[in-house]
């Protein structure tokens, strides 16, 4: 019984043992990944060699760590591999961590091409858990003009209108509204986000058009 009694008590302290390992690992892995993670988040481009060095160190993180597998998959996305190794390594990660609303957002855009019911219904979960994220509002304005007709879930909706209006109210993700503007699809959920708004879409319209004599005139 005493046998049993020391057993039991160090039990404890084997577990935080053990958890502190799976944190170590988890941190040595997003070091050594940094500045990829942030560079995604930010959207700014990064070399081919990065992506690569950055996925495989994640790949190396705590594999119940559904945030690292995602930014692994992120970081594997742009090296352009098949939709299905990019649909695969989503859906672990978000296993996870199903609150991630990058990985659903990430997970939409996977789906695109093969499956566009599930990939607006992606969105539509991403929208819902985190309808007002900053840096995916750019991302996920694209997404639902892209899906719009697919997208039939109205809190979702919603969402998707609120973040294509952050891009003309937040200053620093003007620049992405050239992106959305760019299609049909993208002019249209504009139009429709500032429908109740005629004066901002005018200046919206005047910005855009200063913007790109702007960049005709190369200055």
């Amino acid at each position: 019984m005493r046998g049993l009694g020391v057993a039991g008590a160090a039990l404890p302290g084997l577990l935080l043992a053990w958890s502190a390992v799976a944190h170590l690992r988890d941190g040595l892995a997003w070091d050594a990944a940094i500045p990829v993670p942030n560079g995604m988040i930010e959207q700014i481009p990064l070399e081919r060699a990065e992506y690569q060095r950055a996925a495989d160190a994640l790949s190396r993180a705590d594999p119940a760590d559904g945030d690292a597998q995602i930014a692994a998959a992120e970081a594997r996305m742009h090296l352009r591999p098949s939709a299905g190794m990019q649909i695969a390594g989503l859906r672990e990660g978000l296993e996870d961590n199903p609150a991630s609303a990058r990985g659903w957002t990430l997970l939409s855009e996977a789906l695109f091409a093969t499956d566009r019911p599930h990939a607006a219904s992606a969105l539509a979960q991403a929208l819902i858990l985190d309808p007002d994220d900053f840096w995916l509002a750019g991302a996920r304005a694209r997404d639902a003009a892209v899906l719009w007709y697919d997208l039939d879930d109205d809190d979702a909706r919603a969402a998707a209108l609120r973040q294509t209006r952050l891009l003309w109210e937040e200053p620093q993700l003007r620049g992405q509204l050239h992106i959305l503007l760019s299609t049909r699809a993208g002019v249209r959920l504009v139009q429709d986000a500032f429908a109740t708004d005629v004066d901002e879409l005018r200046a919206l319209n005047r910005w855009v058009s200063a913007e790109r004599r702007r960049r005709a005139a190369g200055r």
